[in-house]
């Protein structure tokens, strides 16, 4: 069985990817509070708008910022990773609740589920 040994182009892409979805979901998110407030939706409409850009963010982050295609789980589990970790800091800078435990391992889950599925969907879909 090979040991994965990541080098340094494995980091590059994971913290690009990263870096890229969560542009993409400060953008999304932004239009996305504009819509709302337009046409007053409710709160679920709110938590299923968040997560669906969450998912969309990480797609596109790891179509376009991985680009060595190999070990798609790994890079793409951690790209949900780090796109959790600045998600909370923008929180934690802006003063944002992040709604209790229950929202924090929701949003914890499906980031990871998210990244490891857009890392697979990357790296098996993209034309080399």
């Amino acid at each position: 069985m090979d040991r994965i040994k990541p080098d340094k182009t494995f980091f590059i892409d994971v913290f690009r990817a990263a870096l890229i979805a969560v542009l993409i979901s400060i953008i999304a998110v932004i239009l996305f509070a504009l819509i709302f407030k337009a046409f007053e939706f409710g709160g679920t409409a709110l938590k299923i708008g968040n997560e669906i850009i969450k998912l969309v963010s990480l797609l596109i982050g790891s179509f376009f910022g991985i680009k060595v295609m190999k070990q798609g789980v790994l890079k793409g589990f951690l790209i949900g990773v780090l796109f959790l970790l600045f998600s909370i800091l923008i929180m934690r800078v802006f003063n944002s609740d992040t709604g209790g435990p229950l929202f924090t391992l929701l949003n914890v889950g499906f980031s990871l589920l998210f990244g490891a599925v857009s890392g697979i969907f990357s790296v098996n879909f993209k034309k080399r």
